[in-house]
């Protein structure tokens, strides 16, 4: 399978009072077109900054020290902060861990889902509110039109995840991280997002990195699993 992404030695590092540490230490693995790819380990081993440095949203005492991500034949690590913006949330999307965080309490779910289209579509305002619309109700979503016009807080935590979805699948990413999408969701609702995100997968061909505890998780919808511990990926295996 010819990989869409390939992270090669990836080093990170955190800077504290007590001095510099490697929270991520010669990570590699390859990402195949269309394929789900679990990243598994315990808490602090070091799965969401692996992700948060390939999407560089890494804080101001966090950098990648060493390393490459060749994504499309470049290597991400040495884009510029406008084209790493023009990469991320365009071709590179990432849903996180606590949805309502996530998103801004001060607009309503439509006005944050058009913000992110603007940037990376050629697309009206009026037009970009239209796929909103659309896009929710692919995820299952009943009365899209009244969503779009809600703020996150009139939302449960099931329908704001499945907003942060659509929004990650809005200009239609060639590669979706997901951070434990399923951890704040009871049972059910974590097996209609699951279902959901298989689904999008092979609607848009999408690649997936999916961050998580729970290997059952792992067992149902992902392809090859990478368990990572203390900073290093141990090994990796077909699911």
């Amino acid at each position: 399978m010819e990989p869409i992404l390939k992270v090669q030695d990836l080093h990170t590092e955190i800077t504290t009072n007590y001095g510099t540490f490697e929270a991520v230490s010669g990570v590699s693995f390859e990402l195949g077109k269309g394929e789900t790819l679990g990243l598994v380990g315990e808490s602090g081993c070091g799965k969401s900054l692996t992700s948060l440095s390939i999407t560089g949203l890494l804080g101001p005492k966090v950098r990648v020290a060493a390393g490459e991500a060749i994504f499309e034949g470049r290597d991400i690590f040495k884009l510029s902060p406008k084209e790493m913006r023009q990469l991320r949330g365009g071709k590179i999307s990432m849903i996180f861990q606590e949805p309502m965080t996530a998103l801004n309490p001060l607009f309503t779910v439509g006005n944050q889902m058009v913000e992110m289209m603007l940037p990376h579509m050629k697309i009206t305002k009026k037009e970009a509110l239209k796929r909103s619309v659309e896009l929710l109700t692919d995820m299952g979503i009943e009365r899209p039109e009244q969503v779009v016009k809600s703020y996150p807080f009139e939302l449960s935590g099931g329908m704001l995840q499945r907003v942060m979805i659509a929004m990650s699948l809005s200009c239609n990413p060639k590669i979706l991280i997901a951070d434990e999408p399923t951890t704040a969701l009871d049972v059910t609702i974590q097996a209609q997002i699951l279902k959901l995100m298989n689904e999008l997968k092979h609607k848009y061909d999408t690649s997936i990195i999916l961050i998580t505890h729970n290997l059952g998780v792992v067992a149902q919808i992902c392809d090859r699993v990478a368990v990572m511990y203390f900073g290093r990926i141990m090994e990796t295996a077909p699911v």
